[in-house]
């Protein structure tokens, strides 16, 4: 549905067998995930992003896990895993928040 519109604009979709929910394309550096509107990934995400945006001093350690990973993990899918625990559990405390549990 989204490969042939993003590939006008040069994304390239990158079937990933693994990503059940959701698909991924790049450009260049920059990657896109696409996922189902209120489907799991699409809730989990935003309650990542909502939760950083509410509490500064969480998305500053996300920054700096970040570029400690990126030093100490050279290719992207170990510097991806590495970030998975800390991701993990915002999505717990933001679910928590809600009371979503």
């Amino acid at each position: 549905m989204f490969i042939s519109p993003l590939r006008k604009i040069e994304y390239e979709y990158i079937p990933k067998p693994e990503l059940k929910d959701r698909r991924f394309f790049r450009k260049g550096s920059f990657h896109l995930y696409i996922c189902e509107y209120k489907g799991t990934q699409w809730v989990e995400k935003n309650l990542f992003r909502d939760y950083l945006r509410l509490h500064p001093k969480a998305a500053e350690e996300y920054a700096q896990l970040k570029k400690e990973l990126i030093v100490k993990y050279i290719e992207r899918p170990t510097y991806t895993k590495g970030k998975e625990p800390f991701i993990k559990r915002i999505i717990e405390k933001a679910k928590m928040e809600r009371n979503l549990h």
